[in-house]
């Protein structure tokens, strides 16, 4: 074989490429359907500014404005898990309780949970309880715990229950939420961590996400020494995501 001879693909060298851009096609397609309806609501609400001589003006405003602020927060979000996944994201770091994080999470996830009609079992601590004292940052680990709660409310049918629980393990603390919907198969595993391959994935819905929540939430437990895995127990029984970050020494 000469030196600027290019080795034949094999089957498997060959698909790899033909994923790989299906995926992006894929993510290109839904990070253009997320950004649409933000984008839409400027020019609907312009139009009736441009037709209204005054009636409509404030609320043509404030439309205006709460959807370029929605439009904001969706591209700064989008930025923040990009480089989260490459490692790249700026840390802040400090000693804080896990609990007051994860408490926090949940309040921020509990419109969604009421919508859906899913109801979050996490129970609060008392102050005199014993604290899990991480030196992290805190918005980005309630970022990432954020995630995991949507992820899991998401993904429960109306009516059901996600457990959230919170724990020390040796040297680590541990955020474990646990979902009543059926198990996964062992391929379907690693498409959890995957933008837009998580299982059941609408391209019809929007997802404040993007559809990187879990890539996101692992990236920042990882940056910070800990992990998020899955805990699989087989197709029909449940399964469980679990959130684990380095205690500070002697706390």
């Amino acid at each position: 074989m000469s030196r600027d001879s290019k080795p034949t693909p094999t089957p498997e060298t060959a698909e790899e490429p033909r994923e790989i851009e299906r995926w992006m096609y894929q993510f290109t397609a839904q990070l253009a359907h997320d950004m649409r309806a933000p984008m839409g609501a400027i020019f609907m609400w312009a139009h009736v500014l441009r037709a209204s001589e005054n009636g409509d003006l404030g609320a043509a405003i404030d439309a205006i404005e709460t959807s370029a602020r929605q439009q904001s927060r969706m591209l700064g979000d989008l930025v923040d898990m990009a480089r989260a996944v490459v490692g790249r994201l700026p840390l802040d770091r400090g000693a804080v309780d896990l609990r007051l994080l994860a408490q926090a999470a949940v309040d921020e996830k509990a419109k969604d949970a009421s919508v859906r009609r899913v109801v979050v079992d996490a129970p609060r601590d008392p102050p005199s309880a014993g604290a899990l004292v991480i030196r992290a940052d805190p918005k980005r680990v309630q970022q990432a715990l954020a995630c995991v709660i949507i992820h899991a409310i998401a993904t429960t049918p109306a009516g059901g229950r996600v457990e959230l629980r919170l724990s020390r393990q040796g040297d680590q603390a541990e955020v474990r939420v646990r979902m009543p919907v059926g198990g996964l198969a062992a391929e379907a595993v690693a498409d959890l961590f995957t933008p837009y391959r998580a299982v059941g994935l609408d391209l019809t819905s929007a997802r404040p996400d993007f559809g990187m929540g879990l890539s996101f939430a692992r990236s920042v437990a990882r940056l910070h020494g800990g992990s998020l895995e899955v805990e699989n127990e087989g197709p029909a029984a449940p399964f469980t995501l679990v959130f684990r970050l380095p205690l500070v020494p002697n706390s």
